[in-house]
């Protein structure tokens, strides 16, 4: 039980955000995890839970690669 809640511990380390210049707006991030991410007033995705994206798939919940990690074992740089 405690392997189970310190694997829990390390995949939450990692932060995602969403690149507002790569993102179209599509929604399909949304429709794929919405209890990982939103669509926000600006009519761009917005990740309300970083735990709950990388249960979706990471990075790769976003066919047009949007969604970065801001930190964690695959930090890549943002352009902003």
């Amino acid at each position: 039980m405690r392997s189970v809640k310190n694997k829990e511990m390390e995949e939450s380390k990692k932060t995602y955000k969403v690149n507002k210049e790569k993102c179209l707006g599509c929604g399909s991030c949304a429709l794929a995890c919405p209890e990982g991410s939103e669509i926000d007033v600006d009519g761009k995705a917005k990740i309300i839970s970083s735990a709950k994206v990388e249960e979706c798939g990471g990075v790769d919940l976003c066919p047009y690669g949007a969604i970065e990690v801001i930190n964690g074992d695959e930090s890549e740089e943002i352009d902003e």
